[in-house]
C-alpha cells in the first residue's frame, strides 16, 4: 500500500502534465444594448479524460491597442478570478481535489464593453463565438445566440468557421423582427474557430466612449515627456547655461601669467597636441632647451638649463616628462622612457589647477548641470512605464534597458563633462552601458522587424523618438556650463592676443620685427597654442628673419614655423591619445470577416 501511494506521488506530477477535458457542450448567448455594451452567458459541459484539478476559462480582454472591459463576473460553481496582461483567467477547481470523468457543468456570466467601434462611415459587431487554437480540445456541440437592439439584414450577417484566417461559411437563423441571430453545429474539430460579424449602418448603435486605445495614450504620453524633456533642458541651459558675448580689447602682449599650453588649455576648452609642441618653441625662446633637426627631419631636444621654479606644476612636470632619462632626447629615448604615461599626469595636473578659486565654471551652473542630468532619470522610468501599454510582456524590458543605459551613458558624460575623455581611453562607466543599450536595441529592432503584432512597430518608432529626444535633452544638460569670472577675464585677455596675432598689419610687424630681430619667435608659441601659426607665419612672407639661435638645421623661419605640424606626424604615437580630456571654455569658438478575426472568445483547458 505504501508502494503503491509513493508511486502515486511520482505519477502525479505526469497525471498533472497530461491533464485533459473533452468539451461535450458550449452554448453562449451574447446580448448587445445599443451602445455596442454586451452581456455574455456561457454553459459549457465537460468531461476529464485524466485526472484533473479542475477548469481554466480565458476571457481575452486585450487585442492589440485595444482593451475591452469585463465587469460583473459571475460564475457557478465559483471560480478564482486571476488577471494577466491579455486575459482573465477563471480557475475552477483547487489543487487539492483531482476530477475524472464527468460530466461537468459550469456556467460564466459578464459584462463586456468594446466601447464605439473606430469606423467612420458603418458600424459593427465582431466577435469570436469559438477562438481558434484557443480551446483544448473539438467540440462535440457548438450552439449561440446573439441578441441586437435594433433589426438587421440577413445579407449583412458573416458566420465563418474554421481555422484562423478561414472564410468558410456556415448556415444560421435570423428571427422574423430580425433582432437575434443563432446557430447550433456538431463536431467542431479541434483548433477551428466560429467567429461573427454584424455590418450595421453608422449610427446603429448609440454614441459611445471611444474604445480605449493603449497605443495612442502610450504614444501621447511618449510624446509629451519627449517634448517636455527637450523644452526644460533648452530653457535652463538658454537662461542659465549659456554663456553671454564675450567683448574683449585687442592686446599686444601674451596673457598675463599663462603660458603657451595654458593658454591653448583655456581658448581650446582642452589638452591638444599642439599644447606640447608650443611648448619646445616657448622653452627654447627663452633658453631652456635646444632643437636640432637633420635631413630626416628627425628633431633631437636638449636641455640647456634647469626649469625655473617659479612656472606652474603641471609646465614643471612637463619639462620633467622630456629630460627623465637623459639631458638629450629624441622619438626613441622617448618613447622608452615612456613619455605617453607621464603626458597623461601633466594632462591631469593641469586640470586640477584649474579648480576653486580658478574653476572654469561657476558653481551654480556646474551644480545645475548635475542636477539636471540626475533628474532625466524621471522621465525614462516614465517612458517604460508608458509602453507597458502597448509592449507585450517581457517587451517592455527593451524599452526600459535600452532607455535606461543611454541614460546612464550620457548622464556620465554629463556629469563628467569637463573631465570625461581620460588619457587612458573611455572610461567603462560610459562605454559599458553604451553597449548594453546597443546590443538591447539591436534585440529590439530584431524582435520588432519579426513581429507581425500591430502595436511593435508603433513602439518601435515611440522608443526611437524618445532615445532621440533623450539625446538632445542629455546634450542641452551637458551644455549647461557658465564661463566664471576667472575664465572671463583669462578668456578676455587670451582672445584679445589672438586678436592681435591673426589680424595685425605688416607694417606694424615689420617695425616690430626690426627692433626685435627675434619677435617672430617670440609669438610663434602662442600662435601655435591659438591655431594660427599659419596666419603669422604668412605675415613675414615679404621680408627676411633670421633662424632663431636655439635652432640647428637647414630650414628658415618658415620651415621652423611648420614645426608643430612635423612633430605631430612623427610623434603622435608618442605625445598624446587621441581622446582629449576637455577644458571649460568650450565657447570660446564660433475589414471582412474571417474566422478567428473578431473580439473576445478567449479559450479554455484542464489543469
Amino acid at each position: 500500500m505504501r508502494r503503491a501511494f509513493l508511486l502515486f506521488l511520482l505519477l502525479l506530477p505526469l497525471f498533472q502534465l497530461a491533464a485533459r477535458a473533452d468539451i461535450t457542450s458550449y452554448h453562449v448567448d451574447i446580448s448587445v444594448d445599443s451602445a455596442r455594451d454586451m452581456h455574455i452567458r456561457e454553459e459549457i459541459t465537460l468531461e476529464y479524460t485524466t485526472p484533473s484539478h479542475g477548469f481554466l476559462r480565458d476571457i481575452q480582454y486585450r487585442f492589440g491597442t485595444l482593451r475591452a472591459g469585463v465587469e460583473n463576473i459571475v460564475t457557478s460553481p465559483q471560480a478564482a478570478i486571476e488577471r494577466d496582461r491579455d486575459y482573465i483567467t477563471l480557475r475552477f477547481g483547487d489543487m487539492e481535489h483531482l476530477l475524472t470523468g464527468g460530466p461537468y457543468d459550469y456556467s460564466i456570466e459578464y459584462d463586456y464593453s468594446l466601447g464605439g467601434d473606430s469606423y467612420p462611415d458603418y458600424d459593427e459587431v465582431f466577435y469570436n463565438i469559438v477562438t481558434p487554437e484557443a480551446w483544448e480540445s473539438g467540440m462535440d456541440s457548438v450552439s449561440f445566440s446573439l441578441s441586437l437592439p435594433y433589426p438587421v439584414a440577413s445579407g449583412n450577417i458573416h458566420l465563418t468557421y474554421g481555422p484562423y484566417g478561414s472564410d468558410s461559411l456556415l448556415p444560421f437563423v435570423l428571427s422574423e423582427d430580425g433582432r437575434t441571430i443563432s446557430g447550433n453545429y456538431q463536431n467542431l474539430p479541434y483548433g477551428y474557430g466560429i467567429t461573427i460579424r454584424v455590418e450595421m449602418e453608422e449610427g446603429y448603435f448609440n454614441e459611445a466612449d471611444t474604445p480605449f486605445n493603449p497605443l495612442l495614450l502610450s504614444f501621447s504620453i511618449s510624446l509629451i515627456l519627449s517634448l517636455c524633456m527637450v523644452t526644460a533642458t533648452a530653457v535652463i541651459w538658454y537662461r542659465k547655461g549659456r554663456d553671454e558675448k564675450l567683448i574683449f580689447p585687442v592686446r599686444f602682449d601674451p596673457p598675463e601669467g599663462l603660458n603657451p599650453m595654458e593658454t591653448g588649455f583655456l581658448y581650446n576648452g582642452g589638452f591638444e597636441n599642439s599644447a606640447v609642441s608650443s611648448m619646445l618653441i616657448y622653452w627654447a625662446d627663452r633658453g631652456l632647451i635646444s632643437i636640432s633637426e637633420d635631413e630626416k627631419h628627425d628633431f633631437a631636444i636638449t636641455k640647456l638649463s634647469e626649469i625655473p621654479d617659479t612656472v606652474p606644476d603641471s609646465e614643471k612636470q612637463l619639462f620633467q616628462a622630456f629630460f627623465s632619462s637623459s639631458s638629450t632626447v629624441d622619438a626613441r629615448t622617448l618613447r622608452a622612457s615612456g613619455f605617453p604615461a607621464k603626458l597623461c599626469s601633466v594632462r591631469r595636473s593641469l586640470e586640477a589647477s584649474y579648480t576653486g578659486d580658478k574653476a572654469l565654471a561657476t558653481p551654480e551652473s556646474a551644480s545645475l548641470r548635475k542636477l539636471v542630468s540626475k533628474l532625466l532619470v524621471i522621465p525614462v522610468v516614465l517612458n517604460a512605464v508608458a509602453t507597458t501599454l502597448v509592449f507585450p510582456g517581457f517587451m517592455t524590458l527593451f524599452v526600459l534597458i535600452p532607455s535606461l543605459m543611454a541614460y546612464f551613458s550620457f548622464q556620465k558624460a554629463a556629469t563628467d563633462a569637463e573631465r570625461r575623455m581620460r588619457s587612458s581611453g573611455f572610461s567603462l562607466r560610459f562605454f559599458m552601458p553604451a553597449v548594453f543599450m546597443l546590443v538591447f536595441l539591436t534585440v529590439f529592432i530584431t524582435t520588432a522587424l519579426s513581429s507581425s503584432a500591430v502595436s511593435v512597430p508603433f513602439a518601435l518608432i515611440e522608443t526611437s523618438v524618445f532615445l532621440l529626444s533623450l539625446l538632445v535633452s542629455l546634450s542641452f544638460a551637458v551644455a549647461i556650463s557658465r564661463r566664471s569670472a576667472f575664465l572671463e577675464r583669462e578668456l578676455s585677455e587670451i582672445l584679445g592676443y589672438r586678436e592681435f596675432i591673426d589680424k595685425v598689419e605688416k607694417e606694424r610687424i615689420e617695425k616690430l620685427a626690426a627692433s626685435d630681430p627675434e619677435y617672430f619667435y617670440h609669438v610663434l608659441s602662442y600662435a601655435m597654442a591659438l591655431g594660427i601659426d599659419e596666419s603669422w607665419t604668412a605675415k613675414f612672407e615679404d621680408f627676411y628673419v633670421a633662424p632663431p639661435h636655439w635652432y640647428s638645421g637647414s630650414g628658415d623661419c618658415f620651415f621652423i614655423a611648420g614645426f608643430g605640424r612635423r612633430w605631430d606626424r612623427i610623434y603622435s604615437s608618442t605625445i598624446a591619445p587621441q581622446n582629449q580630456a576637455r577644458g571649460g571654455a568650450r565657447t570660446a569658438r564660433g475589414s471582412s470577416g474571417f474566422s478567428g478575426g473578431g473580439f473576445s472568445g478567449g479559450g479554455g483547458r484542464s489543469w
